[in-house]
């Protein structure tokens, strides 16, 4: 049986020599550890080629201005080939008309020299009609005086002459009569037609003469659309070429991004075991969260690009903080870097030592500045700066990284 003592005394080496067994891994295993960062380098170099780890306003406002631009040509475009679809319309229409009022102006022209002959042949018939009536006036009835004759002892041969020729006469008498009613029916026929066609001759005048304004407020509709698509494709090239422009500005910050990346995981692939562990971190299992109170805006991981319309890695966790907003250190440690990226804006790269046995760094990013200074000890909670919209940004926020053993992983399991 041990002593009390003595098992007190066991029980104390057994603790140092449980604690020394967490806070001092053996040098393999931090060569794993790097070994391991290096796969999260490259993947993590792999997701940010995907596309740009972040949008500019400007390029977000000028890709919008170009849709924009599009929207309102394509329907200026439409517009002007409807209006030049109806001109086209309004034209053959014209065309037809006016081949129509030709065609019934010349019926009428026709129909009135018939109305007019007719008229003449009226008035011819009508005194051959009156010259009959007012002989037989003068004269008498001829069968009347060639029986006188024949009583008062005239040549019965010359009676039977003159009884024929009055038969001859009466007949033509007869027949002029007739061809006076019949002139009468085709002249009243021959005035309506010539009336119809006088009307139909008016209303089609005024449909052409409709038509005509109408074509000709067509043609000036699309002179005027013309010219606004003219104008939209003028206003859509600039905006395309501003996009393009901005889109290389874009391709030139990811490349800096890129390159400030592998400047910063060659830093954490360089540290050797003895900085991890003197990084003088708390030794905590969790990081405190470097803003309180603000919501987040835009989580870890997949997401589609509102402007690039890719799905790509967004590499950390924001928090809308508004600029000036007091940033603290998650967790203790010593600052490695602290500068200004053109993706990233200020930023503090903080080593936070080991934590749950992996070598642990935070990045704050897109500071308004910083306070702190490489190889400073902070602690947790220390103000170390301050959030803003420097650098790759669309508004004051606070863009919080988490690495672990070199590769980026969502913030909120460390928090």
């Amino acid at each position: 049986m041990f002593s009390t003592t003595r098992r007190a005394s066991l029980a104390v080496l057994l603790v140092a020599a449980l604690i020394a067994a967490l806070t001092t891994p053996s040098f393999a295993d931090k060569r794993d550890d790097l070994e391991k960062q290096k796969k999260g380098v490259s993947g993590k170099i792999g997701d940010a080629k995907k596309d740009l780890e972040q949008s500019t306003q400007q390029y977000a406002n000028a890709v919008a201005a170009l849709k924009k631009a599009q929207g309102k040509l394509n329907a200026a475009q439409a517009k002007l080939s409807s209006t030049r679809g109806a001109l086209a319309t309004a034209k053959a229409l014209d065309t037809q008309m006016q081949a129509k009022l030709l065609s019934t102006q010349a019926e009428l022209d026709a129909a009135s020299a018939r109305l007019s002959q007719g008229k003449s042949e009226l008035r011819s018939s009508e005194a051959k009609v009156e010259q009959f009536a007012v002989q037989n006036i003068e004269q008498g009835d001829p069968g009347m005086r060639a029986f006188s004759e024949l009583l008062q002892g005239e040549d019965p041969n010359a009676f039977t002459e003159q009884m024929s020729l009055n038969d001859a006469v009466s007949d033509d008498q007869t027949a002029t009569m007739q061809g006076l009613a019949a002139t009468r029916v085709l002249l009243e026929v021959n005035r309506k037609r010539v009336t119809k066609l006088r009307d139909q001759v008016k209303v089609q005048r005024e449909a052409a003469a409709a038509n005509l304004v109408r074509k000709q407020q067509l043609e000036a509709a699309a002179e005027e659309q013309r010219a606004q698509v003219v104008e939209l494709v003028v206003a859509r090239k600039g905006a395309r070429k501003t996009a393009a422009r901005l889109r290389e500005a874009d391709k030139k910050q990811l490349a800096s991004l890129e390159s400030d990346r592998r400047s910063l995981e060659a830093k954490i692939r360089a540290l050797t075991p003895k900085q991890v562990n003197d990084a003088g971190g708390d030794g905590g299992g969790t990081l405190s969260y470097p803003v309180s109170g603000f919501p987040i805006t835009s989580p870890y991981g997949m997401r589609f690009h509102p402007v690039l319309h890719v799905w790509k890695l967004h590499d950390g966790t924001d928090f809308g903080a508004p600029c000036g907003t007091p940033v603290h250190a998650a967790a203790g440690g010593t600052v490695l870097q602290t500068y200004y990226n053109g993706g990233y804006g200020n930023r503090i790269i903080l080593n936070n030592g080991r934590m749950r046995g992996k070598g642990i760094v935070t990045t704050y990013n897109h500071l308004t500045r910083w306070i702190v200074s490489p190889g400073q000890h902070v602690k947790r909670g220390q103000t170390i700066g301050y959030s803003g919209t420097t650098g790759y940004s669309t508004g004051c926020h606070l863009h919080f990284m988490v690495l672990v053993n070199g590769a980026t992983v969502n913030p909120m399991g460390w928090l």
